[in-house]
């Protein structure tokens, strides 16, 4: 990281909290689950919250009535990743590891985007590919940026970061190869969340660093 002027600091803050913002994909894929016919996170895939009708999903039947929910968070989601990933770019010097990070996570919110716009039940090929796109893109981009951050004087949240990472590619991989049904939704949530979490701290801790930066007055 270098020092931040205070136009740096401002794209920063609104950077980070566009990044801080995802964790209402957990709050409102929580209330939309509340509603459906299941809450069985080891079972049901990720998707099977936002299809459209009740039917067979992975071998499970499934309804979920506000689903409309579901995919308008993914949606919203997708554009706070890629927003914020442009905005939070000048938190660190230009580099071909930092336009790696962060051209990966947009990549990865474009996918998120795409999935919310393509229900499971509708256009599942569209789907799956627009999930696939977002899990493995998402965590190549944490990977990169968790070891940008690693040689910033922040080892220990970039090594979080690493193995968040690391953690998504592995579970992706094995969603990627289907797994028994019985497990799926289990190896989903592996592929999505740690990467997430990471990203929504990573949020938060830019946002106050950026506010602290812009009251000092630097720049």
């Amino acid at each position: 990281m270098h020092e931040l002027n205070v136009t740096a600091s401002r794209r920063l803050t609104i950077g980070g909290l566009l990044w801080t913002s995802l964790i209402q994909i957990f709050a409102v894929n929580a209330i939309v689950l509340s509603h459906a016919s299941s809450q069985n996170l080891e079972d049901h895939i990720i998707s099977a919250l936002g299809v459209t009708h009740c039917g067979r999903i992975e071998g499970f039947r499934f309804c979920s009535p506000w689903h409309e929910a579901a995919d308008v968070a993914w949606i919203v989601g997708g554009l706070s990743l890629c927003l914020g990933a442009v905005h939070n770019a000048a938190i660190f010097t230009p580099s071909r590891v930092r336009n790696l990070a962060f051209g990966a996570l947009i990549v990865s919110g474009l996918g998120l985007v795409s999935t919310g716009m393509n229900p499971y039940n509708l256009r599942p090929t569209e789907h799956l590919l627009s999930a696939g796109v977002c899990f493995f893109s998402g965590a190549v981009g944490v990977l990169f940026l968790g070891s940008l951050f690693r040689g910033a004087n922040r080892p220990y949240w970039g090594a979080i970061g690493i193995a968040c990472a690391v953690m998504s590619i592995i579970a992706a991989t094995l969603t990627a190869l289907r797994p028994d049904p019985g497990v799926q939704g289990v190896f989903e949530r592996v592929s999505a969340w740690p990467s997430l979490l990471w990203l929504i701290g990573t949020g938060l801790f830019i946002t106050v660093s950026a506010r602290r930066a812009a009251g000092s007055g630097v720049g």
